[in-house]
């Protein structure tokens, strides 16, 4: 069994984070292209 270091549990965080907020970002993205938000081009 591997013992994880900071440094791993540190990078982990950081790739949660980043999934997080790619997630979010194509779920906003996501409504624009719907057209649930009123926007001006």
């Amino acid at each position: 069994m591997i013992t994880p270091d900071k440094k791993t549990k540190k990078k982990n965080l950081l790739t949660a984070l980043a999934i997080i907020a790619f997630m979010i970002f194509l779920f906003l993205f996501t409504l624009y292209n719907v057209g649930v938000f009123e926007r001006q081009i």
